[in-house]
Order: structure tokens, then sequence, then C-alpha cells
């Protein structure tokens, strides 16, 4: 701008006699030349003003994800606040959500029905209960494996009960497992892999170990798990071993060392739920992956599981609802109120 400006006036200078003869000459013409020539000018300054302003725009840093969401660990705290009542946290490092301790599901318990529900509820999961007695008790670990709606995951759960099995015409007849105490729990742990890569890995002192990945969609024929048990002593190996044994596991996919034991559970050996058919597998799972692609598609332009989630609070609270939904929501265990009465009375008469 300052050499135009420079310029301009040099040319001003120079030439100042010649214009000034011109001007008493040719006076109309002279004042008409002057004017274009400062349009001109002001034109030019105009336009370099324009360039200048829009090159320190560029150059302007962008704001970061955390001046409009807030910081990265508020956002974690925020979401597991969330999480809680649902009975999940999520963990940052390998971007997973997992069971807590004492989560509603607990009170809960297992009976078959429950696997029976998943594919009603969008979740097509492979299910392998183990079962075998020890302590006086009847137990069961089961691993699950497979598409829980919007999320892959797995999970490996401890049960028992000392009662009577119900029946219950026109409902159920057959076992009811509560979840084991607190001093019944067991150090165990998991690696999951889909096609032969490592998703993420478990371990925990629980009676409940789980992980989900969000955004992820498989079939469990995808999926394996490479499960660890510490069991209490080697009666209760015995027992464990002899339980996968009648599931169908052969000596190939489990292994001993003391009282720990390994389990590679692939392709489950036992009868998967009858509402798991080819009809239900091809709905729900398109279903799933739909979800799936929609969540990644509106959460692309963003770095972390914490500001993705973050954004879908803010402008689409149905599906952050539907997301905190994970694992096997509620509506899996509504039936559980059909059999409470019978099962009240099964634990005053047992004393469980």
């Amino acid at each position: 701008m300052h050499v135009i400006l420079s310029a301009v006036i040099n040319v001003y200078i120079i030439n100042a006699s010649f214009l000034w003869s011109l001007y008493i000459d040719h006076k109309a013409l002279v004042i008409t030349g002057l004017l274009l020539l400062f349009l001109l000018t002001a034109i030019c300054i105009r336009v370099r003003i324009k360039k200048k302003r829009k090159k320190e725009k560029l150059k302007k840093p962008i704001p970061p994800v955390s001046d409009i969401l807030g910081n990265k660990q508020e956002l974690i705290d925020a979401l597991n606040r969330d999480l809680k009542p649902f009975g999940f946290a999520y963990d940052h490092i390998q971007d997973i959500f997992y069971s807590l301790m004492d989560c509603w599901q607990r009170s809960f318990g297992y009976f078959r029905l429950y696997d029976e529900a998943c594919a009603a509820f969008s979740m097509i999961i492979d299910c392998e209960p183990i079962y075998f007695n020890y302590n006086g008790k009847r137990w069961m670990i089961e691993f699950w494996k497979g598409q829980y709606g919007m999320t892959t995951g797995g999970e490996v759960g401890i049960y028992y009960t000392s009662g009577p099995d119900l029946n219950i015409p026109g409902l159920f007849n057959g076992t009811f497992y509560f979840c084991v105490k607190d001093e019944d729990r067991i150090n165990m742990s998991f690696i999951f892999k889909k096609n032969g890569k490592i998703l993420f890995t478990r371990s925990d002192y629980h009676w409940w170990i789980t992980g989900f990945r969000l955004g992820e969609f498989s079939y469990p024929s995808e999926l394996e798990m490479d499960i660890v048990l510490d069991l209490n002593d080697k009666q209760m190996v015995d027992a464990f071993v002899n339980g996968l044994r009648e599931a169908g596991y052969t000596e190939s996919e489990y292994a001993v060392r003391g009282r720990r034991v390994y389990v590679h559970f692939d392709k489950p050996h036992t009868k998967q739920p009858i509402t798991r058919n080819p009809v239900s597998i091809y709905m729900m799972q398109r279903n799933n992956q739909t979800w799936c692609d929609a969540y990644n598609s509106l959460t692309q332009a963003y770095g972390n599981t914490a500001e993705k989630l973050a954004m879908i609070k803010a402008e689409y609270p149905s599906l952050y609802n539907r997301i905190l939904n994970m694992g096997k929501p509620y509506s899996v265990f509504e039936i559980f109120h059909e059999i409470k009465g019978f099962l009240n009375l099964s634990k005053t008469d047992t004393g469980e």
C-alpha cells in the first residue's frame, strides 16, 4: 500500500509543471483525469487492504475443541456421571466401556430367559454357560461375545444357587442363579479379539467383567476371547473343568496351571437361544450396522469418544440415551419381575 502511495506522489511532483499547463489549457479534461486517477488509487488501496485482512484471517488459529466442548478430563468425568446409573463406566485409555462392581444388574441374577430375550433387543451374541457343582452350591460361569446394539463386546459372569429349580407353568422351568457375593468373587481376565486382532483386554477381581467398543460393528463369528480364571482351589478347578468337558470343550481349548484355568472361547459348544435365528440375525444386525454407521458419520470430525459423546449429547439427546443403554439394557431383565414372587419364596425357604 505504501509503495502505491509513494509512486502516485512522485508522479504528481515530477509532472507538476506539465499538469499545470494542461490545467490552464484543458481545465475540464485535467480535472476528469485527476478524479479518475484518485479513484484508481482508492480501488488499489481497498483491494490491498482486503487481501491483507484475508491473509490475517487465514493465519488466525482455529479454536481447540476443548474451547467448544470442554476439557477432555471434564468430558470424561461428565460421561462417567451419566453412565453410572446405567451400571457402566468409560476407560479412555482403551476406549471401551465396562461394568461397575455394584451396578443395578447385580440384583437381577441370571436365568436362561435373559439370553432368550437378547435377540429381540438388538443383541446378536454367542452365549456359553458352563455348569458345575462346588462347595454345596450349583455354579454357572457364562461367557458372552457379539454385537450389543451399537457396541461390539464380551462378558464373563459368575453365578450360583443352593435353592431348588423354578417351575412356573407357561413361563419357565429351570434354574435361577444369583450373582455371587463379594467373598466369592475371583480374579478373572480376558483378551478380546476381532479377526485375530486384539481390540482390548479386561482384568479385575469381580463377579462380572465386561468390555464394549462403541461404533464397532461385528458378527459373533469374527470374535474370540482368551479367558483366564483364578479359581479358589483344586476342587473348584476340577469341577469347572468337568463342566467345560460336558459342554463340549476339548483339551486343545483349555489349559490348567494350578488354580488358574485358561479357556479359548471361539465357536460356542452349547445350544444357543432359539430366538437367535437367521431372520432375527439379519434384521437386527442390519439395524445395528445402520446405527453404528450413523454414529461414526456424525462424529468423524471429533478426536476421541469423550468429545464425540459430548457432541451427541448436545445435538442428538435421543441417540445419546440409546448409547448409554449399552450392554444388556433394563428391557432384557424386565421378565425378572414375572418370576420375582416365586424367587422370593425360594430364597426364604433355602436361606440363599
